[in-house]
């Protein structure tokens, strides 16, 4: 049974989709994708902000930052990656 937290997760989750399938009806698809990844790097990059005190501090734990955000990206592709493949001939 799915939680409040997840079920509100994957609902934000699923807004976003639904955008990019929208978009995907005027434009390349892979163009779509960059642009969606493009917000979401823009996005977590202004979350940083509120962790840090003052640029300088920020630009010295980009590193760090870079690494929780890679980390975090290739397990959840690797879940809907694996799941597709899993499922390709029902989701195709």
């Amino acid at each position: 049974m799915s939680t409040p937290e997840e079920l509100a997760f994957t609902a934000r989750a699923k807004a976003h989709i639904d955008i990019c399938n929208a978009q995907s009806e005027h434009a390349h698809a892979e163009d779509v994708a960059l642009s969606a990844l493009y917000a979401a790097a823009r996005y977590g990059a202004y979350l940083c902000l509120n962790g840090n005190g003052f640029g300088e501090q920020m630009a010295a734990r980009r590193a760090e930052a870079t690494l929780m955000f890679e980390e975090q990206f290739r397990q959840m592709f690797h879940d809907c990656y694996d799941e597709f493949a899993s499922n390709f001939e029902t989701v195709k």
